[in-house]
């Protein structure tokens, strides 16, 4: 009689807001160590098994991922049966090294607490490029590696046991380089979209003019100097209007100013 399987646990993930963002050498220290030393890795880090190799970097890292980059553990290859020279051939590309290997050390405190912290090797650090076709006329792209191997004190055995970690596993962290072409095309592309937005209520704005419900500028100085005009207008109206009363008045005036020469002239005489 077969034996009834036990039901499927699920992971435990992060909790929402938490990302995964170790250091270099939390990477070296508490992952690439423990994998080498087939212990397990904390229940809520999920950093699988892959031969890279065997992987265009667009797979590893497929569009609509939730996260900019991820991590993997492999096994280094070497490119020749007795070579030490490491494979980084794929199917459709190459993985080429940039620069020198950079030292992952940690700072251990001095013995009795006294003086500085020392700095410890504990592992290595290498940068690649990943070139599309075959070397050397391969085509940069803007996919990159980190590579992670253990060295000096990260190859010692634990405490209290015999064990040493395998050096042939590496963590590898594969990403796309900030600021690329990819990047690019995307804030285009998002800018192309924002942009489409205002074609829409640009024509969103016409169709309501057209309905006689836009919105329009006020001219309030074209408004004041028309205000102006009118009151103008309105006063010459009025002086048109009236022409009796104040024609009346210079005549009255007229008249008055003639009698007072009369007057003036009869005097001298």
């Amino acid at each position: 009689m077969d034996a009834a399987k036990e039901p499927a646990v699920a992971k435990p993930r992060l909790p929402p807001g938490f990302r995964f963002r170790p250091t270099d050498e939390e990477l070296v220290v508490h992952y690439l160590r423990r994998r080498a030393l087939a212990s397990p890795l904390p229940a809520a880090v999920d950093i699988p098994d892959v031969r890279i190799l065997a992987h265009d970097p667009s797979d590893l890292l497929p569009p609509g991922w939730s996260e900019q980059e991820r991590y993997f553990f492999t096994c280094k290859e070497a490119k020749y049966v007795k070579g030490r020279r490491a494979n980084r051939a794929t199917g459709a590309g190459y993985w080429k090294a940039t620069g020198k290997e950079m030292p992952v050390a940690v700072a251990v405190p001095a013995r009795g607490g006294g003086g500085q912290a020392q700095a410890v090797l504990v592992g290595m650090k290498r940068s690649l490029v990943f070139y599309r076709g075959k070397p050397p006329t391969g085509s940069k792209t803007d996919w990159v590696m980190h590579e992670y191997r253990l060295a000096g004190a990260g190859l010692g055995p634990c405490r209290g046991a015999a064990a040493r970690p395998a050096e042939g596993w590496v963590l590898c962290r594969v990403f796309r380089k900030k600021g690329s072409a990819s990047a690019n095309a995307a804030a285009a592309a998002a800018e192309q979209g924002s942009s489409g937005d205002v074609e829409e209520a640009e024509e969103a704005e016409e169709e309501d003019g057209a309905a006689g419900g836009a919105r329009t500028f006020i001219d309030f100085f074209a408004r004041a100097d028309a205000d102006a005009a009118g009151r103008r207008e309105e006063q010459g109206q009025r002086r048109a209007s009236s022409p009796v009363v104040s024609s009346s008045c210079l005549t009255d005036a007229s008249h008055e100013q003639h009698g007072r020469e009369q007057e003036t002239t009869s005097r001298g005489a």
